[in-house]
């Protein structure tokens, strides 16, 4: 199938194609070639193979994906589907085959995996691993673990597992502001989804052109790597009009453990009651349509076709149209807590999407109709979020309480329209609106570290990387979260939790007590009925970490990602540049941590965009880490240090400032200026080749043709202008590529590699596969002065020509009367052939055929 790669300055991926399959594919492609590794330890998840890649320590993995069917629902999910997306799912899966294949698997790491073509359903199943575990499930067994083993007399069961509830956990954030309150006059929605950390990023940045004229789109946003579309996040226009959505978990009950009896002392008698394996439905037809979305209400349609998870979702349109919904699928019986002998019959009728008037923010709080602006007690006379009936949304049990009211209040404190550069406040903001009710539990502790506790929520209790402070309030709780998980009161929760032994790993941290104290530190302190003396434990929490040093928090706070198999993390952790990370769980900024496990950063923001419906070039976006998976790669972390400073930058859109990619594998890519080969020619100096940039080097390269010798190059006549106009031309080509080549920092020659059967040379000589056609132009001697250059040059002009991994010969095509031409690539190497004759975009050219093999150039194939 036939695309056009593009790539901006942070090697962002922007795809064009004529069709919408055609743009799958490409998208697939590219995917493979950025996230080969991180897709295929997906793909093998899916498949229960994930031992294949992660040895032993895949085993539980394999175990629970084979119990609850993922590769088998993967499969129904694709069956069911409508033909029209599953010509889209084989489009993007042929894609992915062929961008592994052209070098995505090129990584050590896959050696001793079998290569295998993935099947249409394969998308599928890389949708349900990464999601499977993205829901209430867990906390259902840990639920059950709790109504088995804490019984506290004269105390319903409701309240005791409601000590557990998840104040402190993270989440994600997202709001929208109307037009009436905004710089430009249109609406902004904005936001950052709060995952697992993991490196490469579980987002993708990406754009996507279709210029089908019977339904073209341009969307830009954040793809599941391995799944076609750009499902959660996105901008995106077209003639008829300009649209961006973002969501959040909605926090949902919607799979269901399904246990007979629910306290069965039978590990394995559990399941799960999954919408998409029991519908045969993941929503494919919701991502494809997202796609075609014009207006907020497109958005609303599409995300009706949504099963899972369930998401709450912001959308607007540059009609000035903000809308608030949920979507997915919710079994009619969202309030279980615990495990039930039969699923739920049938599914929840969701609300309509409601409009938004001024503000609306999601941030995985338990939905409540927010009081009229008059009668609140909030700072600020900004808008306010006036949804009503948000009382429907309420889905679940588990809902961080802080966040959504700390970006509430900062919007209602605006003290200028919002634009895209005020949502920076948002973002990086880091007041942890929890801590004063914990630090109120050392009120009678008169200790300096109690009284710094204290002037530090007097200040606002922020969560900066600098500051002691703050290291010293997480320090603390996390020492409180342990001494919690240790009193005699939480003793009956280390009973065994009985679960099946080759898939107990998978829930380690559902049952480890300390991870359940730290996210109901709150809840346990005030439970005087629970017989836990909340004072005396955090006065001796606050004790055992006052006299261990003073650190900053972002000394102790590192960021910890995930990799795609055990035993990665720590080299491709040892190949991010540092950067230290401010914020914890409560906080809007997040970067959040385990309390009672360790105060390193493993959670955060995995992506962060702000979608402004006037203009998608004001539009911004950020990704942890960068745009490349692979350790060494210049896009491997080039965006984290922005992302740690909480940062976005623009959504990369003129062409201009767009580079054309080779998908051939022939030419070396990159943006004009930029270096993209070096070669060290020892005694001689180093030699090097930058993408020509058609600005900065069109007064040189208008020189060099404009001398007498230069007649057989045909550009003698052009002005200084044209040079720069035909250069800018021939960077916009993927096909077609110009290096300034400098010898010691000075600028010596230019080549011009181009793919031959794009060329009109290819009606002048049969093109093989793996051609590489080539101009070079000597401008300068270079630092040899005097001597002939052409000794040091011609093999490191061979060399840069032979770089690209799949170019296997080299076609030369020079004026045939340019006898020194012709000599120059003999020197080299190349057989002079045939005269031939044919139509070059300068007119009629004769010209003499010359080849170099690779295996002729370097005794090898």
């Amino acid at each position: 199938m036939s695309f056009d790669l593009f790539r901006d300055h942070l090697g962002i991926p922007h795809v064009r194609a004529a069709s919408e399959p055609e743009l799958a594919y490409g998208q697939g492609w590219v995917t493979a070639q950025d996230r080969g590794l991180q897709i295929e330890a997906d793909r093998l998840r899916a498949e229960g193979r994930y031992a294949e890649l992660a040895g032993d320590a895949g085993l539980p993995w394999d175990r629970f994906a084979e119990r609850e069917l993922l590769a088998e629902t993967a499969r129904a999910v694709h069956d069911a589907a409508a033909p029209a997306e599953q010509e889209w799912l084989a489009a993007y899966a042929d894609g992915v085959t062929a961008g592994l294949r052209d070098g995505g698997r090129d990584v050590p790491e896959l050696a001793g995996v079998p290569a295998r073509p993935w099947e249409p359903w394969t998308p599928v199943g890389v949708f349900l691993a990464v999601h499977v575990l993205f829901n209430g499930f867990p906390g259902v067994l840990w639920r059950a673990h709790v109504a088995r083993h804490l019984h506290v007399p004269g105390v319903p069961l409701e309240r005791v597992l409601h000590l557990f509830d998840a104040e402190a956990g993270s989440g994600s954030n997202a709001w929208a502001v109307h037009g009436a309150h905004t710089a430009s006059g249109s609406p902004l929605v904005a936001g950052d989804p709060h995952r697992t950390l993991e490196l490469p990023g579980p987002y993708q940045q990406v754009r996507l052109v279709c210029t089908d004229p019977a339904e073209p789109y341009d969307v830009a946003g954040f793809a599941f790597p391995g799944v076609p579309g750009v499902p959660h996040f996105a901008h995106a226009v077209s003639p008829r009009g300009s649209v961006a959505w973002g969501i959040t978990n909605a926090g949902a009950h919607h799979v269901e453990v399904v246990a007979d009896p629910a306290d069965t002392a039978d590990p394995a008698a559990w399941r799960l009651s999954w919408p998409a394996r029991d519908l045969s439905d993941v929503g494919v037809a919701a991502w494809r349509t997202l796609l075609h979305a014009r207006t907020a209400r497109d958005v609303a349609d599409a995300f009706a076709l949504w099963v899972d998870p369930v998401n709450r979702v912001l959308t607007a349109d540059d009609t000035g149209e903000v809308l608030s919904l949920t979507a997915g699928r919710v079994p009619a019986a969202a309030d279980r807590a615990l495990p039930a002998a039969e699923p739920a019959d049938g599914y929840l009728e969701l609300p309509a999407p409601a409009v938004v008037a001024q503000v609306a923010v999601d941030a995985n709080e338990r939905p409540v109709t927010q009081a009229p602006a008059a009668r609140d007690g909030r700072p600020g006379t900004g808008p306010r979020d006036l949804r009503p009936g948000r009382e429907a949304h309420d889905l679940g049990w588990w809902y961080p309480p802080y966040r959504a009211e700390r970006i509430r209040q900062l919007l209602a404190a605006a003290d200028e329209p919002e634009s895209p550069d005020t949502q920076a406040r948002i973002h990086g903001d880091t007041r942890d609106l929890g801590a004063a009710g914990l630090v109120a539990h050392l009120a009678h502790d008169l200790s300096p570290a109690a009284e710094r506790l204290r002037a530090w929520v007097a200040a606002g209790a922020h969560v900066e990387a600098d500051s002691t402070d703050a290291a010293l309030y997480l320090r603390w709780r996390h020492a409180l979260a342990h001494r919690l998980a240790r009193h005699p009161a939480l003793a009956p929760l280390h009973a065994p939790h009985r679960q099946d032994p080759a898939t107990a790993p998978l829930f380690a941290a559902t049952f480890d007590v300390a991870v359940a104290a730290g996210a109901g530190t709150a809840n346990l302190l005030a439970a005087d009925w629970l017989g836990i003396d909340g004072a005396a434990e955090a006065s001796g929490a606050l004790a055992e970490v006052a006299g261990g040093g003073d650190p900053a928090w972002g000394d102790l706070h590192a960021v910890a990602p995930t990799a795609p198999a055990p035993g990665l993390a720590a080299t491709h952790t040892a190949a991010v540049r540092p950067a230290p990370v401010a914020g914890d769980n409560e906080t809007v900024r997040c970067t959040g941590g385990a309390p009672g496990v360790a105060t390193t950063s493993y959670r955060g923001s995995v992506a962060r965009y702000v979608w402004d419906l006037s203009d998608r070039s004001r539009s911004r976006w950020g990704v942890p880490f960068g745009a490349d998976g692979r350790p060494g790669a210049p896009h491997f972390d080039d965006q984290h240090a922005t992302w740690a400073a909480a940062g976005t930058v623009p959504v990369v859109t003129d062409e201009d400032e767009l580079y054309a990619v080779d998908t051939t594998g022939r030419l070396l890519n990159g943006p004009r200026g930029a270096e993209v080969w070096r070669q060290d020619a020892g005694a001689h100096g180093m030699v090097a080749a930058h993408v020509v940039d058609p600005d900065a080097d069109a007064d040189l390269l208008h020189g060099w043709f404009t001398q007498p010798r230069a007649a057989f190059w045909g550009l003698g006549d052009r002005t200084r202008d044209e040079v720069r106009d035909l250069y800018a031309y021939v960077d916009s080509l993927p096909a077609h590529h110009a290096y300034l080549v400098r010898w010691d920092g000075e600028p010596v020659a230019l080549v011009q590699a181009y793919l031959p059967e794009h060329d009109p040379v290819a009606a002048a000589y049969d093109v093989a596969p793996g051609d590489l056609g080539m101009h070079f132009f000597l401008g300068s001697k270079g630092p040899a002065a005097a001597r002939d250059p052409w000794p040091v040059l011609g093999p490191a002009l061979r060399d840069l020509l032979f770089a690209g991994r799949a170019t296997t010969r080299l076609v030369a095509e020079p004026d045939a009367r340019n006898e020194r031409a012709v000599r120059r690539l003999q020197a080299l190497g190349f057989t002079a052939a045939e005269e031939v004759s044919f139509e070059s975009a300068q007119g009629p050219k004769v010209a003499r055929m010359a080849y170099l093999t690779r295996a002729a150039a370097y005794g090898t194939v």
